[in-house]
């Protein structure tokens, strides 16, 4: 397959002329796969040169971007859309006892009672759904941080946290949380990142998995996945060269191979 057939991932932002689209749906007309912009605006998706990416997004007008080989590599492409005017229906006009003040106005609009856990007042309302391991370090901390109980003389640790601490199930417990949360992010690296990693960064497809494990372990990466889908590509990018250097053997030797 020559390098003008050959699919890589392009990379661009989508925005207003004010701020970042989130969710804005992009398709490749060529290979029907589709993704969404992320909080950020930001999106990858497998293109090469001359392929069309249908855009669409409520409440904007869809455009169809031809992608060239410029767009390709780390320059930033962003891509512009353009709010549709609305036409808005035939208004009637009728005589109420509004005055314009929204302080005095809004006592005379009868609003419906929004009933919900929290509207209802009942235990726990609001709170995130916790994971397995989340719940069980809950329960041995008694849904305390430290598990320590103020009085007015003072302050008291509760006799199953003292416990959990002497048996050592608190830190047990922690540890699974971090594997939980471990095993979780290399899930969303692999469906993210695995044709990138293969495709563009050529490790090779067995250690694939390794690799991923040895980016989320790494303290820096979160970090990098705050700043957004181009600091995780280069960081990823970076690690992929500390990657093969400990991996050298195996590297060197299919370099010199397809050399």
């Amino acid at each position: 397959m020559s390098s003008q057939e050959k699919r890589a991932f392009f990379f661009a932002e989508i925005r207003d002329k004010f701020d970042f689209l989130p969710d804005v749906h992009i398709i490749n007309t060529q290979t029907k796969n589709g993704t969404f912009t992320n909080v950020n605006g930001e999106f990858k998706i497998n293109a090469k040169e001359n392929d069309s990416l249908s855009i669409s997004f409520v409440g904007y007008k869809n455009i169809t971007w031809v992608v060239k080989k410029q767009h390709f590599g780390i320059k930033r492409n962003v891509i512009y859309l353009e709010k549709k005017s609305i036409d808005l229906n035939e208004v009637e006009i009728r005589k109420t006892d509004l005055i314009g003040s929204l302080a005095s106005d809004s006592k005379l609009v009868k609003h419906e009672k929004q009933i919900d856990a929290e509207t209802l007042d009942l235990p726990f309302a609001g709170i995130p759904k916790l994971t397995v391991a989340e719940r069980r370090l809950y329960t041995a901390t008694n849904g305390m941080p430290s598990a320590v109980m103020f009085t007015g003389f003072g302050f008291i640790m509760s006799p199953d946290y003292m416990l959990n601490i002497i048996s050592g199930r608190i830190k047990k417990l922690r540890k699974l949380k971090d594997i939980e949360d471990l095993e979780s992010l290399v899930k969303k690296l692999k469906q993210s990142y695995t044709h990138y990693i293969i495709g563009e960064l050529n490790i090779n497809e067995d250690h694939v998995y390794q690799f991923i494990y040895f980016l989320a372990q790494d303290r820096g990466f979160k970090l990098e996945l705050q700043k957004g889908e181009f600091a995780v590509i280069e960081f990823i990018k970076s690690k992929s060269l500390e990657f093969k250097k400990l991996k050298s053997d195996f590297y060197n030797k299919n370099t010199t191979l397809g050399g």
